[in-house]
């Protein structure tokens, strides 16, 4: 994998939604922009039949090269639409997030 220039962390609690949280070293006003880019290049992957891990809270880390606009992702939810499903969240309720510095 190429250096990523962009990494967002992100911890979902299932439970209690309004403990989410994002670490990242982008913007905060480019966030929705780079999740939104990250949800359009999963359109079309087809299906994931994989037995979906069951936690309370989530972890799941993309990262983007800018070089050629690629993005990784790395997540512990077992499958790729729960994963989906879970961004989808985040980029909708993203003003009442918490935004963290990467460190």
């Amino acid at each position: 994998m190429s250096k990523a220039d962009v990494v967002l962390e992100i911890c979902c609690d299932i439970n209690n939604p309004e403990k989410t949280v994002i670490k990242t070293n982008a913007k905060k006003e480019a966030l929705r922009e780079i999740l939104e880019a990250w949800l359009s290049c999963q359109i079309g992957q087809g299906k994931d039949e994989s037995e979906p891990n069951r936690h309370d809270t989530y972890k799941i880390k993309i990262q983007l090269d800018l070089t050629d606009d690629t993005f990784y992702t790395d997540s512990d939810t077992g499958n790729k639409g729960l994963t989906c499903g879970i961004v989808m969240d985040v980029s909708e309720r993203l003003d009442k997030i918490k935004v963290l510095d990467l460190s």
